[in-house]
C-alpha cells in the first residue's frame, strides 16, 4: 500500500544484494475489508505472472524477513524438486495451522494446512486455481489457498518469517503484540520435532544401509 512506507522500506531492505531475485513492487488492491484487498492482490500478482509466460513466481508481503537460514543454492535446489514432485505451494515459513506432517527430506515437509502468506513459491500449474476461485467475503489467503490444493509444502528450518510492525492492514486478530512471533516459534517447535525424528529414523537407517 501507497501510504505504508515502513513496510516498503522492509521488504525492499531484505532484497538488497540478492541477485538471484527478480523483484517487482506490486500495489496492492485496497478494499475496506483487508482479506479480500489481499486476495485480489495476489490474483494481480498472478495475472502478471501469467502475461509474463513465468513458470514459477515467489509472492512476497510486505511484512516478510529472511531469516538466517536462508541459502540461495539450496533455495533453488528445493524450487526444482518441489516442482519436480508436483507441489502448487512451496511455503518459506508459516505461522502454524496445520495438523498433518509428513518429512519429505530433512528440510521440506508436506503440511496439510498453513497460515501466514508472507513468502510463498507458486508454480504455474497452480495459477488459473487461484484466478478462478470463489473467494468469500470472509475467506483469509491462507486458509482458502490450504483448501485449494493438497499440494503444498514448506521448507524448515524456516528462510521467512513475518515482522510485527504493530498492526495489520488483513486480519484485527494480528494487531495484539507478540501474536505473529508465537504462532511462528509454536509453529517452529512442532517441525523441529518432525526433523528430529526424520533424522533419527529415516536418515540414520540409509546412512547403515550404506555402510
Amino acid at each position: 500500500m501507497k501510504h505504508r512506507e515502513d513496510r516498503r522500506e522492509s521488504v525492499v531492505k531484505e532484497f538488497s544484494g540478492r541477485p538471484e531475485f527478480d523483484c517487482h513492487i506490486v500495489e496492492a488492491c485496497v478494499h475496506e475489508k483487508g482479506n479480500i484487498g489481499l486476495w485480489e492482490s495476489i490474483k494481480k500478482t498472478v495475472n502478471i505472472a501469467i502475461q509474463n509466460e513465468d513458470d514459477v513466481i515467489i509472492i512476497v508481503e510486505d511484512d516478510h524477513v529472511f531469516t538466517e537460514h536462508y541459502n540461495r543454492d539450496s533455495f533453488i535446489e528445493n524450487i526444482i524438486e518441489s516442482n519436480e514432485q508436483g507441489a502448487d505451494i512451496l511455503s518459506g515459513g508459516i505461522g502454524g495451522g496445520f495438523r498433518f506432517v509428513v518429512p519429505i527430506t530433512e528440510n521440506r515437509f508436506w503440511i496439510n494446512h498453513f497460515w501466514c502468506t508472507q513468502f510463498m513459491v507458486i508454480y504455474s500449474r497452480f495459477f488459473d486455481q487461484i484466478l478462478n476461485a470463489d473467494f468469500g467475503p470472509e475467506d483469509t489467503a491462507d486458509n482458502f489457498l490450504s483448501q485449494l490444493t493438497a499440494h503444498k509444502m514448506v521448507l524448515y528450518p524456516f528462510v521467512s518469517v513475518q515482522k510485527d510492525f504493530g498492526y495489520s492492514d488483513i486480519t484485527a486478530e494480528n494487531n495484539i503484540s507478540g501474536n505473529i512471533e508465537h504462532y511462528f516459534k509454536t509453529a517452529d517447535i512442532t517441525l523441529q520435532l518432525y526433523q528430529k525424528k526424520y533424522k533419527q529414523f529415516v536418515l540414520a537407517n540409509k546412512k547403515e544401509r550404506t555402510i
